[in-house]
Parts: C-alpha cells; sequence; structure tokens
C-alpha cells in the first residue's frame, strides 16, 4: 500500500511538472504556439473548466497585493502596459499612465502613446507675439493752402510684439480657435508727397509713431502630423497711431484710428500636449482716417486734411501655452 501511495504521488508530480502551460502571447511552456485561428488546448482546458476571466489579486515588488485583473486563460488585458514604464512616463502625464491606453516605447513622447493624455474638448491658452512688420502709409486729402492732392506712400519695416488669450475646440482634424489679441508696432517714418504739379516740389515728413491694435480673431487648424499642423482664419477689430506731417508750408498732428482687419495662415510645430509654435503671415488694415492740416506761422489757419491709411504684411513667431494655470497632479 505505500508503494502503492508513493507511486501514485510520483505520476502526478509528473504529470503535473510536463503540463504545457499557456502564456499571454499564446506560447505554451512547450515551445508550443497555436496555428492562427486554432484553439490552444490549455486555454481550451480553462474554458471548460469555467475558469476564465476571473479577478486575481497579483503581489508585486511595487504594488503590494494590489488588485491586478487576471485572465487565466494567459491574456493580459488589451489595456495593460508594463508597469515600470508606466511608473517612469507617469510624470509626463496629467491623468492616469495606462488607463485609456497601452504606454509608447518612446519615452520622450510621454504616457499611453504620442503627446500624452489625450486633451480635453475645450482648452484655454495664451499666446506670446512677435514679429516683422512690412508697413505703408498711404496719403491722401487735400492741400488747401495750394490747392494740390497729398498723394504717394512712405514704406518702412518694423517690429511688431503683442499676446493674445483664447478658446480652442476640438475639431474633426484638429482645432478651431477663437482669440482676443493686441499688439503695437514700432513708429513709420518716411516721405509722401506734396505740391505736385506734374512732378512733387514738396514732401511731408511723415510719422506714425504708437501704433496699436486689439483684433477679435477666429483660426482653424489642420492636422497634418502628430505635431505638423497648418492654419487659417482672420479678425476684426480697431487699430490706431499717433500721426505727425509736415511739408515745410502746412503741417499736422494728432491721434488717428478707426475700424481694422486682418487674414493669415501659418504653420504649427506641438513641442508638447501645451506648448506650440506658430510661424504665420498676416495682412493688416486700417481705414482710413483724416488728420488736420494748418498753416505754419499763421496761428493755426485751417490748410485741408492729411488723409492717411495704414497695412502691412507681418511674419509673425508665436509661442502658444494650452491650460497655463493648470498645475500637474501629484503623485
Amino acid at each position: 500500500m505505500r508503494s502503492f501511495t508513493r507511486g501514485f504521488l510520483l505520476a502526478t508530480a509528473a504529470a503535473v511538472a510536463l503540463m504545457p502551460v499557456g502564456r499571454g502571447d499564446g506560447i505554451s511552456s512547450f515551445g508550443q504556439r497555436p496555428a492562427p485561428g486554432a484553439l490552444d488546448p490549455v486555454d481550451q482546458a480553462w474554458e471548460q473548466a469555467g475558469l476564465c476571466g476571473v479577478e486575481s489579486p497579483l503581489a508585486t515588488a511595487s504594488d503590494s497585493f494590489e488588485a491586478y485583473p487576471i485572465d487565466l486563460c494567459g491574456c493580459e488585458p488589451p489595456a495593460a502596459c508594463d508597469r515600470d514604464h508606466g511608473a517612469a512616463c507617469a510624470n509626463s502625464c496629467s491623468e492616469g499612465c495606462c488607463s485609456e491606453g497601452s504606454c509608447s516605447d518612446d519615452p520622450a513622447a510621454g504616457c499611453c502613446g504620442g503627446l500624452g493624455d489625450q486633451p480635453s474638448a475645450r482648452r484655454f491658452y495664451i499666446t506670446g507675439i512677435i514679429g516683422a512688420s512690412f508697413g505703408t502709409l498711404q496719403s491722401g486729402g487735400t492741400n488747401t493752402a495750394g490747392d494740390f492732392l497729398n498723394t504717394g506712400r512712405a514704406n518702412d519695416s518694423l517690429l511688431t510684439a503683442g499676446a493674445a488669450v483664447g478658446m480652442a475646440f476640438d475639431r474633426s482634424g484638429g482645432l478651431l480657435r477663437v482669440e482676443v489679441e493686441g499688439r503695437g508696432r514700432d513708429a513709420l517714418s518716411g516721405q509722401t508727397n506734396s505740391f505736385a504739379p506734374p512732378t512733387p516740389t514738396y514732401f511731408y515728413s511723415v510719422r506714425a509713431a504708437d501704433g496699436w491694435s486689439v483684433m477679435a480673431n477666429a483660426w482653424r487648424d489642420w492636422n497634418l502630423t502628430e505635431r505638423l499642423g497648418f492654419y487659417g482664419g482672420g479678425g476684426i477689430g480697431a487699430g490706431g497711431y499717433r500721426l505727425t506731417v509736415n511739408d515745410g508750408v502746412v503741417s499736422g498732428y494728432g491721434h488717428v484710428g478707426g475700424f481694422a482687419w486682418q487674414a493669415g495662415t501659418g504653420t504649427t510645430f506641438q513641442v508638447t500636449r501645451r506648448t506650440t509654435l506658430d510661424l504665420g503671415y498676416r495682412f493688416f488694415d486700417t481705414v482710413s482716417d483724416s488728420l488736420p492740416l494748418t498753416t505754419d506761422g499763421s496761428g493755426g489757419l485751417p490748410a485741408g486734411s492729411y488723409a492717411s491709411n495704414f497695412y502691412a504684411s507681418e511674419l509673425l513667431l508665436s509661442v502658444r501655452i494650452y491650460e497655463p494655470f493648470r498645475n500637474r497632479p501629484s503623485r
């Protein structure tokens, strides 16, 4: 009887040791992979026993006895990822790593693939803007002291800078952005024509300083790749400047301004989920406004008006920060 019991135990131990064990990659402990479309015999046995898909606790070195779903057929949950990689990239995510997908193999790309966790459908942003404005001041009106039309234009290259605040909304293939933008511009200096029958014999020295604009813009962004995109749109608002003109006979000084509009396009590069670089082009224009002219040395006798219109082609570099006041959650 003792020898029979000993033989039975030895046979049972050998059977257990030699039993093929199913793994998550479909390879048994014997190194066999089922043919495509075929059922693994071990998995089939577990299914017949009614033991598939049971949640069991798994103790790991980093997560002591944390409840972790285990598929007893040998398959990990489809959204699961390597726990060590999740810990390494957790600081780059604003939400739980791997909660919505597997981790990317690229540590620089953040968690759950690509640029990090998925952004919300609506995000606040601020933008810093700097660039070059190739401005033109077009002259008009009449100099009544000589009864001649003011003609010609002055051109100058200016520095422009400013900021915008806005809201971005998720749309198919990109974003819809609405914002309020404020910018300033350097002074434009040059000459325009005065007393011109048939060629100018007098010229206005003109200076348009303290240029400003406030615009309400709408931009539509389209994604070309995960990081690269382009956009188009425009805006309306108001703009103005402080104008000084003098041709040696008549002169004028004052603030002019009125309705303004702009249209533009550009390319974007998403550095991180919350930071985007923007290289864009704008055509900016203001409606013509008039400045009274007076005769020099006459005590302010009226001498007509000087009408001006400022417009510019502008190249702008912008840095856009989404959710600038949002802190990352503590880990």
